[in-house]
């Protein structure tokens, strides 16, 4: 440990006499040009370079105020994403019950959380959530009270009329 911070004095004592004399170098030149240009060459530079650094500030502030937006937009976008993703999870675990024990077609095996109109909507397509009641009627044996209907049952699906 010793050593690193005696290597990064010696470092830091070898560059930084280098880097002021560039720094230094610099400013002998800048003098020179501006010797014998007088009083009002000098102030018209300095003013020149104020009211660059104030342009230059002023484009600052906008591309700030445009990075906020753009960081407000992004987290728009991924709280979006994150609810298909959720949403896509979910249905994909729900539709997996399906393929566990698919039945023969014409009939349908009641998964929990399902309804009658939604095993309609499922069977028919999606406009004939409303045929619910052809499923009704060809498993009344089975179904005494429509909105009662059991995970695991067995439903004849009839051919849609």
């Amino acid at each position: 440990m010793k050593k690193a911070v005696l290597a990064f004095a010696v470092l830091a004592l070898c560059v930084v006499p280098f880097a002021l004399a560039q720094d230094y170098d610099a400013l002998k030149r800048e003098v020179k040009m501006n010797e014998g240009a007088g009083e009002g060459k000098i102030q018209q530079q300095i003013q020149t370079r104020l009211d660059d650094a104030g342009r230059l500030n002023k484009e600052a502030e906008g591309v700030e105020f445009e990075n906020k937006a753009l960081e407000g937009k992004v987290m728009k976008v991924q709280k979006v994403h994150d609810f298909w993703k959720n949403l896509i999870g979910e249905d994909q675990a729900f539709l997996a019950k399906y393929k566990e024990g698919a039945p023969m077609k014409g009939q349908h095996v009641v998964v929990e959380g399902e309804c009658l109109w939604m095993i309609a909507g499922l069977e028919y397509g999606h406009p004939y959530y409303y045929k619910w009641p052809l499923i009704y009627n060809a498993n009344r044996e089975l179904i005494k009270d429509p909105d009662l209907i059991y995970p695991g049952w067995n439903l004849n699906i009839p051919p849609m009329q």
